[in-house]
């Protein structure tokens, strides 16, 4: 049977503001990428999703992001190696720390919005965090597109490196992501989502925005909780992956 991690960026209310819809969400998937506060989060956000996910049994890692709560981490900024290093540390650190009261142990880091296209666009920021990555945990899967340079690069140091699919993203015409600065704004069909998701895991394949077949290495897919309607994509989704045969499972299950 194919096999196939669902994960989701979660924990990204903070203080008085409520993002994405985590009670609902959590229980359809199997990866959660929680907010550390630069972004999204905070400290009691923290606390309540990792609570939730343990609820669920769901994985959790790390969503670290540039320090950008007013645009919600997805403008880019210029920043040294070092504070690519010190920025996914202290994130993850944090994260790391309220796992541990529950008995749990971090399973990843996915860097979000800029941060992520910084990594993939400069190898000496990839190289800094890659290094954080193994100080952390040598046993931590770096969630990410591939392929990409900043894949090669972590991959080269040591670094469990897993693929992802995105299905509520559009791919550029060199592979990149297209990054909303509102996709909370967003509403995919939920329909053409699943079968989007369905057609890669058949071929291998996704179509850039120019229409190119662009072949891919994934063995989870990424949905983003702070969609309008990601609940109900979600569900969708599983059923879609249900009547295909398709199981959806722990990413410690599949690598």
């Amino acid at each position: 049977m194919r096999k196939i991690d669902i994960n989701c960026d979660m924990g990204e209310s903070f203080g008085n503001f409520k993002v994405g819809h985590d009670e609902e969400i959590m229980p359809l998937i199997t990866s959660a990428n929680v907010g550390c506060g630069f972004h999204g989060g905070d400290p009691v956000t923290m606390e309540r999703t990792v609570a939730l996910a343990k609820d669920h049994g769901v994985g959790v890692g790390a969503h670290p992001a540039l320090p950008d709560l007013m645009g919600f981490g997805r403008r880019e900024m210029k920043i040294t190696r070092e504070e690519a290093r010190a920025y996914l540390l202290y994130q993850t650190g944090a994260l790391k720390a309220f796992l541990e009261t529950r008995g749990m142990d971090l399973q990843h880091v996915k860097p979000h919005g800029a941060f992520y296209t910084l990594l993939r666009k400069e190898e000496e920021l990839a190289r800094a965090v890659s290094e954080a990555i193994l100080d952390l945990d040598k046993k931590l899967y770096w969630f990410m597109p591939v392929p990409n340079r900043a894949a090669d690069v972590a991959e080269s140091m040591g670094v469990k490196v897993v693929g992802e699919m995105y299905v509520d993203m559009d791919y550029g015409p060199d592979g990149g992501l297209v990054v909303r600065r509102e996709q909370f704004m967003h509403k995919p069909d939920p329909k053409a989502t699943a079968e989007r998701l369905v057609r890669y895991l058949d071929s291998g394949k996704v179509r850039t925005t120019e229409g190119k077949e662009l072949e891919i290495s994934a063995k989870s897919v990424s949905v983003h909780g702070d969609t309008m309607n990601a609940p109900a994509a979600l569900r969708v989704i599983r059923a879609e992956l249900k009547s295909h045969g398709v199981e959806v499972t722990s990413i410690r299950n599949i690598v």
